[in-house]
């Protein structure tokens, strides 16, 4: 893939770099090689830890690195060319290095890559994909008489324009995704967005450079031997894109009682990924990263063998190969080369095509109704250059489309894109990051079809049938895509401690000695909960000790940009029906979570929804009751309700209270329980009840009209005949949806907080969690995150653009 612009030496006499250059001394060679990949690494985390202070990605600093020990910077002083050989002698051991870097993390990519959003974003990703291209092409085709003169470029013109509008309109997928992580955009709708309109662009980049390579190859002079060699690339690459699944489901057998796979097993994976991109590259003479990618994203998800992958790879490719990537790229060009009309002929392409690829955006992401904010997100982020455009000038220069000096430049513009892409996006995502962040917007704000991402989280595999019964029900039909994370939270004693240093010290430990350990029975529960139902669910871990493990939660909940966090209830079921505490952590953490989390929270009392054990929702039907007694937290309960109304197997039901007498109470005020007495406060509740209103009315449209969902309205005086009317439903609901009732508290629950056990589930939430009082039907009590959390600290605000009669 990396070809080496520079013929000359830097500043080893010239008849040494000739006998490098032919390979005298292939250790030599070697040890080199390692030298100046150690540097590159080394000097790239050094960088890093400097300008990371100014929200720099880390592509930037590797980039940099690359640069300084390139012939531009250190790599032309005589100093360092006796410590370190010339890159030409270096080059292809550090070619092959980078392309296998580049293989890797495609790969890795392809596994992480969410189709689903893909599928869905299908027609957004093509209309910005179109947007930024076709005003890119247009400004290079303007340019391009211009851009030939300065570059010097004494190939075909046609070519040459041919060219210049690929390389104005191609993005680089593996920096792209790399600035989006480090920004924290890679769960956010721009960033999603971004990385697929990068992929489309990948995609067709590489057909393009395909069918350019086959016509080429046919045309030449051994165009029959070519033919062969295109068959077996195409036959190799059908066969190893056909073996994925199948060997993923072999290994996933084989492994089925350990947590992860062997790493034997794991070594053998990323041989044969290699082998199979490095064949395809050699049989179509250009780099095929594409397989690479493909293969990931026919990866299985579920199974030990996938998570063993991500975990391993993972490190391996962010700390060392892409430092590599990324350094590599950069230290083949030579800026020192690059003066008069050349150097004026590179600040032309720089600035138009980042302009025009920016204003392309734009102008597609108005059209989408997205915030100018965004748009310029887009815009920078898909300025980034890499692997396509150095291939294409690799092809270029050999078939003498592009003079030394043209390549030299289009190289430069390749460093030049990428090193300012990644500032002037973490400039606009620093001024607008209210804008770009992740946004808690309460369930009550969004459409019912927006993809709802759930973190659900266990301390072990008997809460898991529950959870993941749940996360079915939600998932819906199709047009209510959901995202689902399974967080384990295990808590760090001495014990733990001691388990966890033994493991990681003990490589050789076969973990069948290990036994049925909590963490292998969840992910046996998930992987056959994914494989039977479709839905992928991501798992991560938690160690950390009660008084801390609610930020686990809460930076877990801003990672996976979560719109509602599912916590277990302190208490579990005993198997004679009692609700029993086996340890008060989970108490504790449970209130903090509540204080403090940055979207709505759910604390589920788990009653076996569908029963002890996970079984399909198309085997069950599920009868769901949701208690209104008026506020922003049971709107939230009611917004919850019409998501898993939508899945065919559930019965919705919806019951408001309202007081017999009609005298309703006193809109301002909230009540709060100090020392036993009722303390009234004077607040403005005059627009809840005006919300309450007006959100029920939008759910009787939409769901009752239409049959999804019944609605009742239940009169009664106090307190006391609500208990009433609840524990008639004892037995005839599956799952009861309420509101914790922070900011008002109706007279029909007035007094029931006077015997709380579990204040976190608000006083009706506690009546029905008691096993005093019901033995059937799970109960999940909601709390919506709102402008102000329990201790009077903004946090962010609410947006009522996506309402429930949004359709």
């Amino acid at each position: 893939m990396n070809t080496s612009i520079s013929a000359k030496g830097q500043g080893l006499p010239k008849d040494v770099c000739a006998q490098l250059l032919i390979g005298a001394d292939e250790d030599l060679v070697m040890t080199g090689a390692i030298m100046q990949a150690a540097l590159i690494v080394g000097l790239s985390h050094f960088l890093h830890h400097f300008l990371n202070r100014f929200g720099q990605p880390s592509a930037t600093s590797q980039m940099l690195a690359g640069i300084i020990l390139g012939p531009s910077v250190l790599g032309g002083s005589k100093l360092l060319s006796y410590l370190l050989l010339p890159p030409e002698a270096t080059q292809p051991v550090m070619g092959n290095l980078a392309a296998l870097s580049q293989q890797l993390f495609m790969f890795l990519t392809g596994m992480e890559t969410d189709i689903p959003y893909l599928t869905r974003s299908g027609r957004k990703a093509t209309i910005v994909t179109v947007g930024g291209a076709a005003v890119s092409t247009a400004m290079a085709g303007i340019l391009s008489p211009l851009v030939y003169w300065q570059f010097s470029a004494f190939g075909s013109f046609p070519a040459f324009t041919g060219t210049l509008m690929v390389v104005f309109a191609s993005t680089s997928t593996p920096l792209l995704i790399r600035i989006c992580t480090e920004l924290k955009l890679s769960n956010s709708e721009v960033g999603r967005l971004a990385i697929s309109v990068s992929l489309i662009n990948d995609v067709i980049a590489m057909i393009l450079l395909g069918v350019v390579s086959v016509i080429a190859n046919l045309l030449g002079p051994t165009a029959g031997r070519n033919v062969i060699r295109l068959f077996t690339a195409g036959v190799i690459m059908a066969l190893s894109l056909a073996m994925v699944r199948p060997l993923v489901r072999y290994l996933n057998r084989r492994n089925r009682l350990r947590q992860r796979i062997r790493l034997s097993e794991v070594v053998g994976i990323v041989i044969c990924v290699c082998f199979v991109s490095s064949t395809i590259e050699l049989m179509l003479g250009y780099t095929s990263s594409i397989a690479a990618f493909f293969m990931g994203l026919l990866f299985s998800r579920e199974g030990g063998t996938a998570r063993t992958l991500e975990g391993r790879l993972s490190y391996l490719v962010h700390n060392v190969a892409l430092p590599l990537f990324f350094g590599l790229n950069a230290m083949q060009v030579n800026f020192s080369e690059l003066h008069g009309r050349i150097a004026w002929g590179l600040v032309t392409v720089v600035v138009f095509g980042t302009l025009s690829k920016v204003a392309g955006t734009v102008v597609a992401a108005q059209y989408l109704n997205m915030p100018l904010s965004e748009g310029l997100v887009l815009g920078f982020l898909l300025n980034v250059k890499g692997h396509i455009d150095i291939i294409l000038v690799d092809l270029a220069l050999k078939r003498h489309v592009l003079s030394r000096e043209a390549a030299l430049a289009l190289l430069g513009r390749v460093v030049v894109n990428s090193l300012i892409a990644g500032p002037l996006t973490a400039v606009v995502v620093r001024n607008k990051r209210k804008g770009l962040q992740y946004r808690a917007v309460g369930l009550e704000f969004q459409k019912p079809e927006a993809e709802l991402r759930v973190l659900a989280c266990v301390y072990g595999d008997g809460e898991l049938p529950t959870l993941l019964n749940f996360i079915e029900l939600a998932a819906g039909t199709e047009k209510t895509p959901i995202a689902a994370y399974v967080m384990q939270l295990v808590e760090l004693n001495k014990t733990t401690a001691t388990m966890l240093y033994h493991q990681q010290e003990d490589h050789s430990a076969d973990e069948d000695d290990l036994g049925a350990d909590q963490t292998r029975q969840i992910n046996a529960a998930v992987d056959a909960f994914t494989q039977e139902s479709g839905i992928t669910v991501r798992q991560v871990n938690a160690v950390s000790p009660f008084t801390t493990m609610h930020e686990d939660v809460c930076h877990g909940a801003e990672d996976v940009s979560a719109s509602l966090v599912v916590l277990p209830h302190h208490k579990s079921l005993r198997v004679d029906g009692m609700m029993v505490t086996a340890n008060e952590g989970p108490r504790r953490v449970n209130g903090k979570v509540l204080a403090h989390a940055p979207c709505t929270v759910g604390v589920l009392v788990d009653r076996g929804l569908g029963g002890a054990t996970q079984v399909s929702s198309t085997k069950s039907s599920y009868r769901v009751m949701v208690l209104f007694f008026g506020g922003s937290d049971d709107r939230e309960a009611v917004a919850l309700g019409c998501r898993l109304a939508m899945h065919p197997c559930v019965s919705l039901a919806v019951i408001r209270f309202l007081r017999s007498s009609r005298v309703e109470y006193e809109p301002g005020v909230e009540v709060q329980s100090s020392k036993g007495e009722e303390v009234l406060m004077v607040i403005n509740e005059h627009e809840e009840s005006q919300a309450d209103e007006a959100f029920l009315s939008s759910f009787y449209t939409r769901f009752v009209v239409s049959g999804m969902a019944t609605y009742a309205v239940k009169m009664v005086e106090s307190s006391a005949e609500t208990v009433t009317v609840l524990r008639e439903m004892d037995g005839m609901y599956s799952l009861f949806l309420l509101g914790r009732g922070r900011r008002s508290l109706s007279p029909l629950v007035r007094g029931l907080g006077e015997w709380e056990e579990s204040p976190e589930l608000g006083p009706v939430g506690d009546l029905l969690a008691s096993s005093d009082f019901i033995v059937n039907g799970s109960v999940l009590v909601l709390q919506q995150h709102s402008l102000y959390n329990n201790s009077g600290s903004s946090t962010v605000h609410r947006h009522a653009d996506d309402s429930l009669s949004s359709s």
